[in-house]
């Protein structure tokens, strides 16, 4: 692929035979008689393309298109570039691969601004719809103990399951006198008697399995990543593409690189946020409750859920 600074600006070539037909062309250019003037163009290919230098003529995938100052073009890599012709040309590189990077993010940019509308639309549907984010968010933020509608007990028994990072429900209770016994007999078989009075008095049950648990996990905020779409899509859409700072241009083509990404992480948390707050799943969390106050203000958050 060429990428040609043209009258028109940069356009993009895949012949070479196009370069060859450039006026003033020469694939032989003796670097000692000539001054540069400019880079108008660079070139990667799969096929090795020889040095239009007449003191090289080796064969290279990567290279620039130079304009001498007496009207000639030619083609030179890096290192013949960086040789001949010294901090002339490395800077003239620069400058040159500047301007193409910017080109770039002004078309990407340019691309995502006619997916605005449907983007717009689709992230506003998942906000307000029934069931959306922002349903989901309120009562994940329940679930988590970020406001204080829920038992503690409760929101203790999520926050563990949080913390596990697998969404699994314990309850630790003491152990049994069959279960000491069982361990002490296991400790002694292995000849570890001094690991007896280590025995655990208290045994983990596995009482549950939150389905939807990504939506719970640390980093998977919906109020979040909503705030890292919704101000990338106004910028967007208030910005004058075509006389954006160069500093301006790059950090809203980060941001817009990133976008696709966080749209189909919204996407993903929203479904997770689904599974997970259907009254049959929440209600695995009924037994963490301690008091009937506990399964009244339960049961009512149970009765919002679908």
């Amino acid at each position: 692929m060429i990428t040609l600074n043209s009258e028109r600006g940069f356009v993009r070539i895949a012949s070479w035979d196009d370069i060859e037909s450039v006026p003033g062309f020469t694939a032989d250019i003796d670097p000692k008689t000539v001054k540069l003037k400019e880079i108008i163009g660079s070139y990667t290919f799969d096929a090795l393309i020889p040095c239009g230098l007449s003191t090289c003529h080796q064969p290279h995938g990567n290279g620039f298109l130079v304009a001498a100052a007496d009207g000639r073009v030619t083609n030179i890599g890096r290192i013949c570039g960086k040789k001949h012709f010294d901090v002339e040309f490395t800077q003239m590189s620069r400058v040159f691969l500047a301007a193409v990077r910017a080109q770039q993010s002004r078309e990407f940019l340019g691309e995502l601004r006619n997916r605005l509308p449907i983007i717009v639309t689709e992230v506003a549907t998942i906000k307000t719809e029934q069931h959306g984010a922002a349903w989901i968010n309120t009562r994940v933020n329940q679930l988590t103990g970020k406001s204080t509608a829920l038992p503690t007990p409760i929101i203790n028994a999520v926050r563990q399951a949080v913390r596990r990072g697998d969404g699994t429900l314990i309850i630790e209770r003491a152990a049994t006198k069959q279960e000491r016994e069982e361990r002490s007999a296991a400790v002694d078989v292995k000849g570890l008697e001094h690991l007896r009075r280590n025995v655990p008095f208290a045994v983990e049950d596995r009482v549950g399995q939150l389905d939807g648990f990504p939506a719970l996990a640390p980093g998977n905020g919906l109020r979040e990543i909503i705030g890292s779409i919704e101000p990338f899509l106004t910028a967007l859409s208030e910005a004058d593409i075509e006389s954006l700072p160069d500093k301006q241009l790059r950090e809203l083509s980060k941001v817009g690189g990133e976008l696709d990404s966080n749209l189909e992480r919204l996407r993903n948390v929203v479904a997770a946020g689904r599974r997970l707050l259907t009254r049959q799943n929440i209600q695995q969390l009924t037994r963490f409750a301690t008091s009937s106050a506990d399964n009244r203000l339960f049961a009512a958050f149970l009765r919002g859920l679908p």
